[in-house]
């Protein structure tokens, strides 16, 4: 067997953002009806054990339009 840099290797490829795309694949509303049950949504890599927390605060950005989240950028007119 193959060792060192050329054999296998660990590599999770999980990451907040990964976990945070599939909590809006859940819905908005399964999301709400975690947090109601729990004070926070929790999410454990099966593969490497990492843990990624989500509080209400963090739920509800999850679920904004990627252009309400952004400040609005210069208009130009002076």
């Amino acid at each position: 067997p193959q060792q060192g840099a050329s054999g296998p290797r660990f590599a999770c490829t999980c990451s907040r953002e990964r976990v945070s795309n599939m909590l809006r694949n859940l819905g908005a509303e399964e999301a709400e009806s975690i947090l109601a049950e729990r004070d926070d949504i929790e999410v454990g890599c099966e593969f490497c054990g990492q843990q990624y927390r989500f509080d209400a605060v963090d739920a509800a950005q999850i679920f904004v339009s990627p252009a309400a989240a952004q400040p609005p950028g210069p208009t130009g007119i002076q």
